[in-house]
């Protein structure tokens, strides 16, 4: 299909040009709209704003996997519930919780790298200086290392479940205490040869059947504190190309809603603005009643 751009508005070309069949007249408000928009677009922070948007979505899927991995296991750790009351449903949830967990931080790391090499490129120097040392630091500890090999170990070979006990602890003259596990049996995972050498030695470190509960817990503030970094640096590293895609995005806005007539009087008549008009109500704030003079209180007693 053929497009014939004319420098002049829809009426102009309809009375000076037939299109053949399958041609397309377009506007000259239509052409410099397309092509105020691809400057747009082919800014760095139109980029950034995809990726951050991204990695934004990325970030939410972690966080909600380890809210709902948290929630189900509390349930039972809180001592809520005993053991013998644990089905099989509370098992088969709490291994897709933490199946889901795993897996959303391995997409959130690789999402990072993205956005990361969109910036500057492969092997930066940002890549190669502060974001490797700070990778190393939050995972590639024995306990970081154990936790991205238990995903690998769970999507190759099996998902493990956890045991769930219950202990009752006390006596006379002591407080009874009543205490839920959910642990792992480590013989039966060092029974796969795919553990890494921090993993294994990790593992070796562990009692038989060790809690699995603080050891998420870590884990999931580990992953936590390694995003906010991120995004923090991403942000902090991007000033200039952040205002300066913010400021054309305003340009832009403005000169369409010119070119829309949007400013007229007539048109803010008919489409008020709903924006808050004052500075309590952008805050969210609710509107107070205006303070009346003495006198006027006098008058309205009187």
């Amino acid at each position: 299909m053929a497009v014939i751009e004319q420098g002049m508005d829809a009426s102009q070309a309809d009375d000076d040009v037939t299109p053949a069949e399958g041609e397309i007249v377009r506007s000259a408000f239509g052409i410099e709209r397309d092509k105020r928009m691809a400057e747009l677009q082919a800014m760095p922070g139109f980029r950034l704003k995809i990726d951050l948007e991204a990695l934004g979505r990325a970030g939410h899927i972690m966080y909600r996997n380890a809210e709902e991995l948290a929630t189900h296991a509390t349930g039972y750790l809180s001592g809520h519930r005993f053991s013998q009351d644990v089905d099989d449903e509370f098992e088969k949830e709490l291994v897709r919780f933490l199946h889901n967990y795993l897996t959303s931080v391995t997409s959130l790391i690789d999402s990072q790298r993205v956005v990361m090499r969109h910036c500057w490129g492969k092997d930066s120097e940002f890549e190669k200086g502060a974001y490797t040392e700070q990778r190393k630091a939050s995972f590639e500890t024995g306990e970081a290392e154990f936790m991205k090999d238990l995903r690998n170990y769970c999507t190759h070979r099996a998902v493990p479940v956890p045991g769930v006990s219950t202990t009752f602890s006390g006596g006379r003259g002591r407080p009874s205490v009543i205490a839920n596990r959910l642990t792992f049996d480590r013989d039966a995972l060092l029974e796969s040869d795919s553990w890494s050498a921090p993993a294994k030695a990790y593992l070796n470190a562990k009692e038989k059947r060790f809690d699995v509960g603080p050891v998420i817990e870590s884990y999931v503030n580990t992953a936590s504190r390694f995003f906010n970094w991120f995004v923090n640096e991403i942000d902090e590293r991007n000033v200039e190309a952040k205002v300066e895609f913010l400021a054309a995005g305003e340009a832009y806005r403005e000169w369409y809603e010119d070119q829309m007539g949007m400013n007229t009087p007539g048109y803010k008549a008919l489409f008020p603005d709903p924006s808050p008009q004052n500075r309590a109500e952008r805050r969210g704030q609710r509107s107070q009643p205006k303070r009346k003079s003495k006198s006027n209180r006098k008058g309205k007693r009187k």
